[in-house]
Order: C-alpha cells, then sequence, then structure tokens
C-alpha cells in the first residue's frame, strides 16, 4: 500500500498569516538566544526517539488560497515503537501493528489492507524527521496558546526534482516546540499556490503504556475489504 492511501495525515509545514492570526494565538516573537534551528529540532527528535510510546490529540487544517477558503478536522494519534501507530481523524481510521496496516473510511464503508514498507511514512517520520528536505533558516523564541516555545523557519533543500517547481509544491516549513519539555506543538506548511496546511498538537503523553487492541483491527460488519497484500502474506504462508 502506497503512502498516498492514508495521505488525509500527511503534513510538513508552513503557515500564512491569514492561518496564524486565526490558529495560532501568537504573542510576539524575539530572536532565540544560545540555541539553533538546528538544535532545537534535535532536541525534539530526542525527546520523542526517548519515549516508546507517545500520543496526543491534534487539529489538521487546510486553507485553499483559491477559494478563500478553510476546512478542519480533529484527531488522535498513538505510537509505540518500533512500528505500531494507529490515527483517528474524524470517520477515518489509520491502524498498524508493524506488519499489516488497515485503513479504514467509515463514509466509504470500505476498509484497505496492506503491507507495513518503507513506502509507508509513519507518523513521527511525517511530524518530525526534516532532515532530508528542508533547512532550519531561523529560530526565535515566542508564545503559542499561552506556551512558551521556539518557532524554527525552515525551506526546502535544493533538488533534483523535476516537479520541484509545482505549484503544490512546500516551500516554507515552520515548526513550533515546547521550551520545556520539547514537545512539537505546531507544523504549518505553504505550499506555491498559497495554499496552507496546519498540524495542531495537545494533550502530549509520553511513555505511557496503551493498550494492545489501539493497534488491533477487526473491519465490521458489512464493509468491504481490499486485501492489498501480496498472496499468502496474511496466511503465515
Amino acid at each position: 500500500m502506497r503512502a498516498s492511501e492514508w495521505r488525509f495525515f500527511r503534513p510538513r509545514g508552513f503557515g500564512l498569516a491569514l492561518l496564524i492570526t486565526a490558529f495560532s494565538a501568537l504573542v510576539s516573537t524575539r530572536p532565540a538566544a544560545g540555541i539553533t534551528g538546528t538544535e532545537v529540532i534535535d532536541r525534539m527528535q530526542e525527546s520523542f526517539a526517548k519515549a516508546k510510546t507517545f500520543s496526543a490529540r491534534f487539529e489538521k487544517q487546510l486553507y485553499w488560497a483559491v477559494l478563500d477558503k478553510k476546512w478542519s478536522q480533529k484527531g488522535r494519534i498513538y505510537t509505540r515503537k518500533p512500528g505500531q501507530f494507529r490515527v483517528e481523524l474524524d470517520g477515518s481510521l489509520v491502524v498498524a501493528d508493524g506488519q499489516t496496516v488497515w485503513v479504514y473510511t467509515e463514509k466509504n464503508e470500505q476498509v484497505i489492507v496492506g503491507p507495513y514498507d518503507e513506502e509507508l511514512s509513519t507518523p513521527w517520520e511525517i511530524l518530525i524527521d526534516y532532515a532530508e528536505s528542508f533547512s532550519p533558516l531561523a529560530v526565535t523564541e515566542t508564545k503559542l496558546a499561552g506556551r512558551n516555545c521556539y518557532l524554527v523557519t525552515l525551506e526546502p533543500k535544493k533538488s533534483d526534482n523535476p516537479h520541484a517547481g509545482d505549484r503544490g509544491q512546500v516551500v516554507r516549513l515552520k515548526v513550533w516546540v515546547d521550551k520545556k519539555r520539547w514537545h512539537l506543538l505546531q507544523v504549518e506548511e505553504l505550499k506555491a499556490n498559497d495554499d496552507v496546511l496546519t498540524y495542531t498538537l495537545e494533550d502530549h503523553r509520553a511513555g505511557k503504556k496503551l493498550e494492545e487492541d489501539l493497534f488491533a483491527f477487526e473491519p465490521p460488519d458489512g464493509v468491504q475489504v481490499i486485501d492489498r497484500r501480496p498472496t499468502g502474506a496474511h496466511t503465515g504462508e
């Protein structure tokens, strides 16, 4: 199964003045003393790497520039290393047990089952791993929803990708990181067409016990099941 089949969760982010005003609740910013953007990102990644389990509530907001419209969804994410995760998002569910991934869409009454392979980006890779694609430009100290944090602005690294100039290409990324616990608070991405995708996380819980059934899935009765695993993969052959 390809990552595009659960792209409803996919970030990599920046922001636009319109969304920042409505969504970020920033009070002020000032240059950060004694720390670089790379160091902030590294500390955030280290904090996440130490936790065997992680969960948080999140809100996803998309701003379509051409229509001047906003759309938002709320959900919850659970992860347990090395390869288990669960993403709940308004009528959609993605569950991975380390070998198999289930993508359930309630509206379509459909479940897509696929192998857990390298084509699927995990939530932690999507939310915190920017090293291969982005370079930090600047870091400032600010507040987000009353919390002291670092705001790191990043830009895409130069690429030989022939589609790098596409209007859907991310041109700027902004990441808000809590100064005390180094939790990711918000990610915003600005695309070349001026669309903005924002993820805000709260209720962070790291290292807490998670129930086994969070990472298991049984299709509801009556739904269509599309199994894309290789023949025999789900039979143990």
